[in-house]
């Protein structure tokens, strides 16, 4: 299967839907395992839709992503040919960690920094690149309303544009605006409405139990070491890379990295695992890397695997009853 998808076929594309409409009907199938969610707080509070509508809206959100995201690796050249792994991996490790049977907006905050990459992979050294710094703020902002800790990711963003070009404030104060639009609109919907009362609940912090965490320590495990595996091929790749691919994955990993740091944090605090599949976006352009690499290429295949296996049986199985 990685082989298939690995190859320049856009034909591909179609089994995915094929592949998640397994995912669902093991999800209906099996064992409700319960889902610790931290993305109820202060812009969005948690929704309760009818049990068709939040598949068909957490399945139509994967899928788009998982499309997504695979355009963006395309076209901005990440490899020297198309290919349609990214897709795949997306789609195999996100229902692990996001559940399909509840909408939180977890997925809407992977769009909106889907898109944000792509807008920020625009910039280039000598261009003009206010309108794409304003952009790139609007989409961090609309992710914040879904997620409220990624305002931790702003600082990060203003170093991945320092990345790949000159720091200029007026690129600074447009990004900044552009982060600051969305939430004053919010704000002014509330003030309006006559629902700008401060009575919204933060997410609160509490220690989980060992009994809690059977069912996602397995989960955990495994995207650790599809992650180790993925960073340790990594740095031959950026022997070979051009200058511009060394920077894009430079912006990537410093991304990498805060959403390690965020999703760790949270996960130790509460057991979610909502904030660390942020970085499964990233990861997904690590591990295609590693699927190419002639040292851990086999090692890669074999761990995603029994990735790919886990995330089905686990549907069926709790370690908790």
């Amino acid at each position: 299967m990685i082989r298939l998808f690995l190859d320049n076929r856009t034909g591909v594309l179609f089994l995915l839907p094929l592949i998640l409409g397994v995912y669902v009907l093991a999800s209906v199938l099996g064992l409700q395992n319960e889902v610790i969610t931290r993305t109820d707080g202060l812009f969005f509070q948690h929704a309760i839709l009818g049990t068709v509508s939040t598949y068909f809206l957490q399945s139509f959100l994967l899928l788009l992503n998982a499309v997504l995201l695979n355009a963006v690796f395309n076209s901005h050249e990440f490899l020297d040919k198309n290919t349609y792994i990214i897709s795949l991996i997306y789609l195999v490790l996100t229902p692990m960690f996001v559940p399909l049977n509840t909408f939180d907006g977890t997925l809407l905050a992977h769009s909106f920094m889907i898109f944000c990459l792509s807008i920020l992979f625009q910039l280039k050294q000598n261009s003009d690149g206010k309108i794409i710094a304003f952009n790139a703020g609007l989409f961090v902002s609309m992710a914040i309303l879904f997620m409220p800790y990624l305002l931790l990711v702003i600082p990060f963003i203003l170093m991945m544009i320092v990345i790949i070009r000159p720091f200029i404030w007026r690129e600074l104060i447009l990004f900044l605006s552009g982060v600051c639009i969305p939430i004053i609109y919010y704000f002014s919907y509330l003030f309006f409405t006559a629902q700008l009362d401060f009575n919204w609940i933060w997410p609160s912090w509490g220690m989980p139990t060992d009994k809690q965490l059977f069912n996602v320590y397995p989960i955990v495990g495994l995207f650790a070491i599809i992650a180790l595996i993925s960073l340790f091929s990594l740095g031959a790749r950026l022997l070979k890379s051009s200058l511009r691919l060394k920077k894009q994955i430079q912006m990537l990993g410093l991304l990498f990295a805060f959403f390690i740091l965020l999703g760790s944090v949270d996960f130790f605090f509460s057991g979610s695992l909502q904030y660390l599949s942020l970085a499964i976006i990233p990861l997904t352009y690590f591990l295609t890397y590693a699927f190419l690499s002639k040292r851990s290429g086999i090692l890669a295949s074999i761990f995603f695997y029994i990735t790919l296996l886990y995330s089905f049986v686990k549907f069926f199985i709790s370690f908790t009853e």
